[in-house]
């Protein structure tokens, strides 16, 4: 893959929002910290009961918005769904949540850590993901981040057997104890940037809901060649829901949920046994397996079992990245976990 450090690189960001305050702030703050404002282009969905579109920047770059009723939305993947189908053949593809904030030359630095770990690796299909360290605003308005290590984070299974009965796992999140880039088999919604093809072949599913997107992109994508890198450049920053006042309500909270058809309990349902189906090699085309690597191949890399089958042996490539030493597979899951404490994930 060519370097894309100072060249034209343009970069398409998907924000999904649902009833986010933050919302006009994330792309301003974007915006306002890029290098090049002008090589961005944005695709956002509002689901909210009054639009936001008024109070997005306006003049540079391109920002595709729709917003959509929050008692007729179906869930975080179904807008981060409508959201990647904004994407126009941009370079870059970069997902965040509603409620980000960028440190300055954000978009230079991403570009310039996926073309040192692409060329490093010789592969093109790489993605960079990682939990984003916190940040918080003060009284008086400032942006306060909350970067409580230089070291890169991973994300590691907490179980060692996934079970198709209840496929969805938690990961934690991992001081690795090193500034290294490091292979991973998990990505976060929140912070993941890949080339502009990532959008053609590993298209978010509508048909999912919340929990256990992560693992779904991870697997369609690790199955399809694309290798999952932390990288310790982490030029964006995450504002943790703890459910104070004034915060965004979430998608179940009863005020959408007794104005909608289908419960959202119906909706997380569907979602398990998709990603159940996914895992065993039920699906086909675009939400199925890949045809690269196999499931057997995810398993190992991840030190997991399916559901008590004999343990698989951990793979020396961490992911399947070429060359990739044992002991940087050994870093990526180091057992000392630092919690990120301003609140849990969140659509």
């Amino acid at each position: 893959m060519p370097r894309r450090s100072s060249d034209r690189s343009r970069i398409f960001v998907s924000v999904a929002a649902f009833c986010d305050p933050m919302l006009a702030f994330t792309v301003r703050s974007a915006v306002a910290a890029a290098r090049h404002p002008d090589r961005l282009a944005f695709g956002v969905v509002d689901q909210s009961p009054a639009p936001v579109e008024a109070h997005l920047p306006t003049g540079a770059g391109r920002i595709a918005y729709l917003r959509v009723d929050p008692h007729q939305s179906r869930g975080a993947c179904w807008a981060r769904a409508l959201a990647m189908s904004l994407y126009a053949g941009e370079d870059c593809f970069l997902q965040v949540d509603s409620h980000t904030a960028f440190d300055s030359g954000w978009d230079v630095a991403l570009t310039d850590a996926l073309a040192a770990i692409s060329d490093r690796t010789g592969n093109a299909r790489t993605v960079l993901s990682t939990r984003p360290f916190a940040f918080d605003i003060g009284e008086d308005g400032a942006v306060r981040v909350n970067r409580f290590t230089g070291n890169t984070l991973t994300l590691r299974p907490k179980a060692t057997t996934l079970r198709l009965s209840d496929p969805v796992m938690a990961f934690g999140c991992h001081d690795s104890g090193t500034t290294d880039d490091l292979p991973g088999v998990q990505v976060s919604a929140a912070y993941l940037f890949a080339p502009g093809s990532f959008v053609e072949e590993v298209p978010y599913d509508p048909y999912l809901y919340f929990h256990g997107e992560e693992q779904n992109l991870s697997i369609r994508a690790f199955t399809r060649g694309w290798d999952i890198w932390h990288p310790n450049a982490t030029p964006l920053h995450h504002l943790y829901k703890t459910r104070a006042e004034g915060e965004a309500p979430l998608h179940w909270d009863p005020q959408f949920e007794q104005r909608r058809a289908e419960a959202w309990t119906d909706l997380r349902g569907r979602a398990h046994r998709r990603l159940a189906d996914l895992i065993a090699g039920q699906l086909s085309g675009a939400w199925g397996l890949g045809a690269a690597r196999s499931i057997d191949d995810y398993l190992r890399a991840s030190g997991l079992t399916l559901d008590g089958a004999a343990p698989l042996a951990p793979s020396t490539r961490a992911g399947g990245a070429p060359g990739v030493p044992a002991r940087a597979a050994a870093e990526a899951g180091l057992p000392r976990r630092l919690a990120i404490t301003h609140g849990r994930p969140h659509p």
